[in-house]
């Protein structure tokens, strides 16, 4: 008799072995550059066993994507509650929300090399929005927390509210999120390019809380 409950396990098993060895290959070669074989031979399985858990290679990279910004998301919330954040004003809020990036940067340099082509690879390949719906969701937790904060700048007046937020939020976060990707790549004309960026990260951040801090 089958042991069902074994069976799911090994089951999970073997999606996680094809989730974290994809995310490696991916951050390490690029998506293009890695194929569905190579991922299978990694996580020690074979192409059929694969395509029946991912039928296309849009969807690992699509499941991939969600399930890391899903854990950093749990990871930036994590820290925001033992750093009492949602006690602090507006500014302070902002403060931490820019962290955030540094923290992506300092951490996670592998989900920034993932993510440096994932979004030109899954307009490439076509992605609709059902099938970007589980990342979506998944970095959300950046814009529920960018628009908390902003409603609270609107009462302690801590904040500029004067420009729209969408503007606000795209403006910051692209700004913080293409620093972090270029210093996670490293940079072409330093010789010493594998070093530390934090403090010039510290310093971008300084920049954009004097720009919109009150």
């Amino acid at each position: 008799m089958r042991n069902l409950k074994k069976d799911e396990m090994e089951m999970k098993a073997r999606r996680e072995a094809m989730l974290t060895e994809g995310f490696r290959l991916f951050a390490l070669h690029g998506i293009e550059g890695v194929s569905m074989q190579q991922v299978a031979d990694a996580s020690g399985v074979g192409i059929a066993t694969l395509y029946r858990y991912y039928n296309t290679k849009l969807a690992l990279v699509l499941d991939i994507g969600a399930k890391k910004w899903e854990e950093f998301g749990t990871h930036v919330l994590r820290l925001r509650e033992e750093r009492d954040i949602s006690s602090k004003t507006a500014a302070n809020e902002f403060a931490f929300y820019l962290d955030c990036y540094i923290e992506l940067y300092r951490t996670h340099k592998d989900l920034l090399r993932f993510n440096q082509n994932f979004n030109n690879y899954v307009q490439h390949e076509g992605a609709t929005k059902e099938q970007l719906a589980p990342y979506l969701a998944a970095i959300g937790t950046f814009v529920r927390m960018f628009h908390a904060l902003y409603e609270k700048a609107k009462l302690d007046g801590t904040l500029r509210t004067d420009l729209p937020e969408d503007k606000m939020f795209a403006a910051t976060s692209h700004i913080m999120l293409a620093v972090a990707v270029r210093y996670a790549q490293g940079l072409i004309y330093d010789a010493e390019s594998e070093a530390d960026r934090t403090e010039e990260f510290e310093m971008l951040k300084r920049a954009i809380l004097r720009e919109f801090a009150v």
